[in-house]
């Protein structure tokens, strides 16, 4: 059914010094690109679509050394290290770039003409439990196949299982699982070892449909919380694989990857996720959510494959984070009832608040960071900082384009915007906060402090500042410390800041 020489084609992890590599399965290639050598030991690098990676764990505190090469190279004439904020000083020898480091960070590197090499270094993992005792509920154990030779159920056995006693852990070993539906349970844990992979069949006869998006398709949640759950955690260093791109076009089947739905105390810590179809991952109608080194790698062909939505959610932390994405990075959103996605959802629509974005790093065709479009309950008290827009059309937006609730007390605070190409439905700018009517209502935007950014590409038209009328006007916005191109010195009006589209607006101050 599925092939079957997919084994892992290595199972042991390489450690190198303070730096641990994580095998890397016989499914993906090694990049041509790149070789990384941390400390003199090379980690397993992935030849991706449109950009290669590598993902590692490494100790903080002393001098580690990156050394990247690109061996089809015979030297290096240009490259570049994201985020530039960083005090990386690198230096090259032949076709090798070289830097230290002593905290662990996500880089995005290009060299020459080359296309980009992501590096996900985290902190060294603690806590990692063992593969077997008492509370640990190996999914070998349950009949799971780690060879991905066909699709398996032993997963959601061991999960099921492990939920008779809470507070157990399902570890998964490496290898290669495909899986159905995943259902995670309340007070249950489920640890991805480094080298595993659950992977989506992007069959739809394998999943329950769950919704059909109107202009996409039949889609489902792939992995989620079981409802009325709580304390559910997801962890490790494995990959989340939605196989995406054959199952959208292929099959024409979308799945948001995963969901935390209706469950409250729900922590993600480590794993990568990997190839979205649709959003990737969808806290929903959730409260106390804590993601931390989260890592979304999508491709940049595949249509709506959003980084991370968090929707009518309440205390989520996202909090170092990396989305690559064609669609957003990262985002809020509400919808209204039953109709189409929220179709599953358990509760009628609810508001959004005290959501917060901390350290990321987006790279998208659309928006960096991100409100909107649907804001059928109101989303308030949403903070973006600490943050870098790698490349986006658009840096930082408000997009109130679907119902009537208002959006209020919004921060963006210390981001760095590196670099904007490209336009998304006509816009092509660091910064656009406007309503916009299709049909579904309209409403105010209210409250929004805009610090300490730096706008190092202002993007090929205009900022936006547009309210729709004097019902739902974009009112009490403070610009404070927004530094333009090169400038040393902070803009102190909007047209310093290219902001140049400006309509049905009150309480504009630039400090």
């Amino acid at each position: 059914m599925l092939a079957c020489n997919l084994l892992l084609s290595c199972l042991s992890v390489l450690v190198s010094g303070a730096a641990v590599s994580y095998p890397r399965p016989s499914i993906y290639d090694k990049s041509a690109k790149y070789t990384l050598k941390v400390n003199g030991t090379y980690m397993y690098t992935v030849s991706y679509a449109g950009y290669d990676y590598v993902q590692l764990s490494m100790d903080q505190g002393h001098a580690t050394e990156f050394r990247i090469s690109a061996p089809t190279e015979t030297s290096i004439t240009s490259f570049n290290i994201s985020p530039k904020q960083l005090p990386i000083t690198a230096t090259t020898s032949g076709n090798e770039l070289v830097f230290s480091v002593s905290d662990a960070h996500y880089l995005i590197i290009t060299i020459n003409n080359l296309k980009e090499f992501v590096i996900m270094a985290d902190p060294s993992e603690t806590n990692v439990p063992p593969s077997s005792g008492n509370g640990i509920f190996n999914v070998l154990n349950y009949g799971a196949d780690n060879t991905g030779s066909d699709i398996t159920t032993g997963v959601q056995s061991a999960m099921d299982a492990a939920a008779k006693t809470p507070g157990s852990i399902v570890y998964v070993p490496p290898g290669l699982y495909y899986i159905g539906n995943l259902m995670l349970r309340s007070q249950t844990s489920l640890y991805l070892a480094g080298g595993s992979v659950l992977r989506f069949t992007g069959n739809k006869s394998d999943y329950t449909t769950l919704f059909t998006k109107s202009d996409v398709g039949p889609g489902t949640w792939w992995i989620q919380t079981e409802f009325s759950s709580s304390n559910i955690k997801v962890y490790g260093r494995g990959t989340i694989d939605g196989n995406g791109y054959f199952s959208l076009y292929t099959n024409t089947f979308i799945a948001d990857l995963l969901v935390p739905v209706d469950t409250t105390s729900f922590t993600f810590d480590g794993p990568l996720i990997r190839d979205s179809s649709f959003w990737a991952v969808t806290p929903i109608q959730s409260q106390d959510v804590s993601f931390k080194n989260l890592k979304i790698l999508n491709r940049q062909d595949v249509g709506q494959d959003d980084g991370i939505d968090v929707i009518e959610s309440t205390n989520v932390r996202v909090t170092r984070a990396i989305a690559v994405a064609l669609d957003d990075s990262f985002s809020t959103k509400t919808w209204p009832l039953n109709q189409g996605t929220t179709v599953p959802y358990p509760h009628p629509p609810m508001p959004l608040s005290d959501v917060v974005f901390d350290n990321c790093l987006a790279w998208t065709v659309c928006y960096g960071y991100k409100i909107g479009q649907g804001v059928y309950t109101s989303q308030k008290g949403v903070v973006f900082k600490n943050s870098v827009v790698y490349r986006a059309a658009v840096g930082l937006g408000i997009d109130h384009r679907y119902g009537t609730e208002i959006v209020s007390n919004v921060t963006f605070d210390t981001i760095d915007i590196e670099s904007l190409s490209g336009d998304n439905a006509g816009h092509a700018t660091w910064l656009a906060f406007f309503v916009e009517s299709q049909g579904a209502g309209i409403g105010p935007i209210d409250g929004v402090k805009v610090n300490n950014i730096r706008v190092r590409n202002e993007g090929k038209y205009n900022g936006l500042l547009v309210g729709y009328n004097s019902s739902a006007m974009v009112s009490d916005i403070t610009f404070s410390d927004v530094y333009m191109l090169a400038n040393t010195t902070p803009a102190t009006t909007l047209g310093q800041m290219k902001i140049l589209d400006v309509a049905y607006t009150s309480a504009i101050v630039v400090q």
